[in-house]
């Protein structure tokens, strides 16, 4: 039979036949209409949730309102199977997990139709939802319940039952008065006008399970929400799964985890007086129990072994409990792996380790402590320097014009003697200096420049030896597991049964592949090298000739105590630690979350700062460590020694420039004073022509003589005077020079 549709409307309406009931109460619209009471309510009630896939369990006695259950939801496009609550088995509910994909938990929606006997006995245990049947144990938390109960009038239902364990189950309850569960309209009409209550079941304290009124449908399908509750008002309306099922926000709602763990310091510590964990790993696991509000316990494993592949994919201790799901989830300090996630999940990884060798100490060489602080390129780049330095100071300073017209300068001691440079040079490398300094330009920027290199190289040499004298440096036989292997002299070892072993055993490096032949060839005379007891294995190292491969956190914990081990430099393996769970745990992203939100948080460094140990008095000793200083750091030294040389050897070039310059303008300038010298030299020949010309002879006394003497006689005695009183003088300074 078609039926019409409506869709449901999310505005408040006004219930004037109802204030009295609803005055708290926010109202839908009816969906259907012309279909059996208790379908339409609860085809209301689906179709407000957005479900799209439901299963229905129904008993004998309802089969059917399952049966025409069924059909209105089909012509709605809802998909639905059907069980019989007696026939039904855990093999059906595992073929539900396909049904709904929309969330990555398989949330699966179940509608109940059935008596109240029935309904109290089915949801006791409807299926088989042990620890080892890991999906069906999760629809304890990941399940949503509808369940429709006929049942007489005044009989509380589910009330104290703390038999239920599922988390989220709402009730609709079907009133029947005679014990018949056809549904009488005429009787609900004259209840509470016709409105039958929605309960959910939450839990209370000592696991008792009470209902909680959260609404109402009416009889021709419309809703009404209680609006008095925490979500209605974050949320409202439209989440109407949180507000229908409440105990969704509440996480595990305290559901008990079974955990295995095993004490790895500073991770898991136990207190064996109290027997009581404590470390990193337990804060992290406190800290995700409020988050999502789940209690545990801890045990530890009956072989008391981390676990390793025995063959076959068949693993021990800790990591075999989870493979055969006999605990829920590993609370210790374990490592993300390939192999391992072939038979467990992990969660996001919640801290970051490296792994590290730590072996003895060697002795330290004493006499080398003066050589140490520099590297030996160093030293011999500072050895080719000086003389090299000192050569082009004594030949700057010897061939210089700039000292041409001092007088006996062979004899006097100075820069412009080899061995009076070189020592000079190598007093500077001293902080002295020595006796002489340079005059020239040329001398006094190559000689600034060595000062600048000098000092770079004294000072950085003695902050060095100070630290290498406060923290020696230890030279190890090997650095890495490639050295390791290739030596002869120690023996190697590392906790068995660990990650180490798995890494080791299944790794197709060559270095590691010989690592791994080399602890099996050990084992057979030493079963020691694959102790698990990493305080034994310290203990080996301290006896000398052997080398521990493990995490770095605990190696330095170890050795800040322990100031004659000595831990590798290189990173052999980065490590993940992470939690386990059963393989295809639903609960993997659930988790992860939450550990994402606490490492982003920051509360995991000031957990380190609560449970790490206090250093040792070797702590610094080992954490810091002199480095010595190669040719690459002091490369600028020997630029600056270079621009020096550049810059002297332009400013002896312009030394030489300039006195080949002056040569040069001396000699134009005496050749021009030749010149003039020549010069007044004719002008006196002329002028004693002229005087010994008749026109000057005393004797004669003719007119035109007289006129011309009165003339010009004057002028000429004048210049003729002057010109011998120059020449006069230009003979005096051309003697003075040639002296």
């Amino acid at each position: 039979m078609m039926r019409n549709i409506m869709v449901a409307s999310n505005q408040t309406i006004s219930m004037t036949n109802c204030l009295t009931v609803t005055e708290k109460i926010r109202s839908r619209e009816p969906i259907l209409y012309e279909t059996e009471i208790s379908v339409l309510m609860l085809i209301s009630v689906v179709i407000n949730l957005k479900w799209t896939s439901v299963c229905i369990i129904f008993d004998k006695e309802t089969e059917k309102e399952a049966a025409q259950f069924n059909q209105d939801l089909s012509e709605v496009e809802i998909f639905a199977v059907s069980y019989n609550m007696e026939e039904i088995t855990s093999s059906d509910i595992d073929h539900l997990s396909d049904i709904d994909s929309t969330h990555s938990q398989n949330i699966i929606k179940f509608i109940v139709l059935c008596r109240l006997e029935a309904c109290e006995k089915f949801l006791h245990q409807p299926f088989d939802f042990g620890r080892k049947h890991v999906w069906r144990n999760s629809l304890l938390h990941f399940s949503r319940w509808l369940v429709g109960v006929f049942h007489r009038d005044g009989q509380n239902i589910f009330e104290g039952n703390s038999n239920i364990t599922f988390d989220n189950i709402a009730v609709i309850h079907y009133f029947t008065a005679s014990g018949n569960q056809k549904l009488n309209q005429t009787h609900y009409s004259k209840n509470k006008f016709g409105w039958i209550p929605i309960e959910t079941l939450m839990w209370r304290e000592s696991t008792r399970r009470e209902l909680s009124k959260i609404g109402y449908v009416n009889l021709n399908g419309s809703l009404l929400l209680q609006k008095d509750t925490t979500i209605f008002h974050n949320n409202g309306s439209d989440h109407l799964e949180s507000f229908i099922y409440p105990n969704t926000e509440f996480g595990f709602n305290q559901r008990k985890f079974l955990m295995g763990t095993l004490p790895w310091a500073p991770f898991v510590e136990l207190d064996e007086e109290r027997n009581q964990y404590s470390g990193l790993t337990i804060e992290v696991i406190q800290e995700l129990s409020h988050i999502l509000n789940f209690t545990y316990v801890l045990k530890a494993p009956s072989d008391g072994k981390w676990g390793a592949d025995k063959g076959n994919q068949s693993w021990n201790g800790l990591l075999g409990e989870i493979q055969r799901r006999d605990i829920d989830l590993v609370a210790a300090p374990l490592a993300i792996n390939s192999y391992r996630e072939q038979v467990m999940d992990f969660t996001h990884p919640y801290y970051y380790e490296h792994s590290g060798i730590v072996i003895k100490r060697p002795p330290h060489e004493h006499w080398r402590k003066l050589l140490n602080p520099l590297n030996v390129t160093v030293y011999l780049y500072i050895g080719i320097s000086l003389p090299v330095i000192t050569l082009l100071l004594f030949l700057f300073e010897k061939y210089n014009p700039f000292y041409r017209n001092i007088a006996g300068r062979k004899i006097i001691r100075g820069l412009h003697h080899f061995s009076d440079a070189f020592w000079y040079m190598y007093g500077a490398l001293l902080c002295q200096g020595g006796e002489h300094i340079a005059v020239s330009s040329a001398g006094r920027t190559l000689l600034s420049c060595w000062w600048i290199f000098c000092i770079v190289i004294v000072a950085t040499y003695s902050g060095n030896f100070v630290a290498f004298l406060t923290f020696p440096k230890d030279k190890l036989p090997f650095k890495d597991i490639e050295g390791l292997v290739e030596q002869s002299t120690y023996k190697w070892g590392t906790a068995g049964e660990t990650i180490y072993e798995t890494i080791f055993k299944n790794s197709e490096l060559p270095e590691r592949k010989k690592l791994w032949n080399g602890m099996i060839g050990f084992n057979q005379t030493d079963p020691s090298v694959f102790s698990s007891d990493p305080a034994e294995q310290i203990r080996k190292v301290e006896g000398g000739n052997y080398a521990y491969v493990a995490d770095k956190t605990y190696i330095e914990l170890a050795i800040s105590h322990k100031c004659d081990l000595s831990l590798s430099p290189s990173d052999i393996q980065p490590i993940l630690y992470a939690f386990p769970l059963p393989e295809t745990s639903p609960f993997v992203k659930t988790f992860s979350d939450a550990i994402i939100s606490i490492v982003d948080s920051g509360l995991i460094q000031m957990w380190k700062m609560k449970t790490w140990p206090k250093p040792g008095p070797c702590q610094q000793l080992n954490s810091t460590e002199a480095k010595t200083i190669f040719l690459i750091d002091f490369q600028i030294a020997f630029y600056i020694v270079a621009a020096g040389v550049v810059l002297g050897c332009l400013s002896l070039l312009y030394e030489h420039i300039k006195l080949k310059c002056g040569i040069c303008i001396e000699k134009r300038q005496r050749k021009k004073k030749e010149n003039n010298t020549n010069g007044f030299r004719k002008s006196t020949e002329l002028t004693d022509v002229f005087y010994s010309n008749s026109l000057y002879d005393d004797n004669d006394d003719s007119p035109m003589k007289l006129a011309i003497r009165r003339q010009v006689g004057s002028s000429v005695s004048k210049t003729r005077k002057h010109n011998i009183n120059e020449i006069s003088v230009i003979g005096v300074c051309d003697d003075t020079s040639e002296k």
